[in-house]
Formats: C-alpha cells, sequence, structure tokens
C-alpha cells in the first residue's frame, strides 16, 4: 500500500515520510522473522553449577538462593543483592510441572534455599 501511494504521490516531504515507513516496516518485519527463527534462551542446571541464558557458568558455591516471584525464576549469586538478568527465566506452560520439580531437586542437591519471593533483576 505505501509502495502504491509512493508512486502517486511523487513531491517532497510525503516522499520521504512514505519512504521512512516503508524503511521502518520492512525493519520491523526483518526483525520479527529473525526472532521466531533464532534460538530461545535456556538455563543448564548441571549436577553442581549453572549455565546462564549468556552461556556463563556458576558454581553451586556462588549461589546464594533461587528465587520465584509467580512464574518468573531468578538465580541469586552471593554478595549481589540483584539477580543477573541472565539468570531470570521462565518456564514453558508445557514443561512447568517437570521444570519445577527439576529445579527444587537441583536446589536440595546442591543445599540452596527456594525462596517465594520478589525479586529485582540487574540487566
Amino acid at each position: 500500500m505505501l509502495f502504491t501511494i509512493l508512486h502517486i504521490n511523487q513531491e517532497g516531504f510525503s516522499k520521504y515520510f512514505i519512504l521512512f515507513l516503508m524503511a521502518l516496516t520492512f525493519t520491523n518485519i526483518i526483525i520479527t522473522i529473525r526472532r521466531l527463527l533464532s534460538a530461545k534462551p535456556s538455563i543448564t542446571l548441571g549436577a553442581d553449577y549453572v549455565i546462564s541464558t549468556k552461556n556463563k557458568g556458576y558454581d553451586a558455591s556462588q549461589i546464594e538462593c533461587v528465587y520465584m516471584n509467580y512464574k518468573r525464576i531468578g538465580i541469586k549469586l552471593r554478595g549481589r543483592r540483584l539477580v543477573p538478568s541472565d539468570l531470570c527465566f521462565y518456564f514453558d506452560s508445557s514443561q512447568e510441572r517437570e521444570g519445577l520439580e527439576d529445579l527444587y531437586e537441583w536446589a536440595a542437591r546442591n543445599q540452596k534455599d527456594v525462596k517465594n519471593k520478589f525479586f529485582q533483576t540487574l540487566t
């Protein structure tokens, strides 16, 4: 539709405004397709370590506790007041039950508390 309007209206400000809208729309479409095709970030709970969404490894001794706020889960590091954003995640609704069981099992195995508490993230 914008392309048709561009051919009809070839003068001044309107031309550049329509070109801007076309570029903005095209960029939005590309970003949407890229997000759909890219892999979703995940957190890996190992025997005594955690791998974050940014592929950083954290030993269990670096972790103070696990916070849960409704469906949002955050892993708090020792000596930090805020939870890093790469250690904050959700479970898909289809995997929530199994994920929570695994999380509680991991926390018990590594003697970490799981607290139902509001937490802030550090970006």
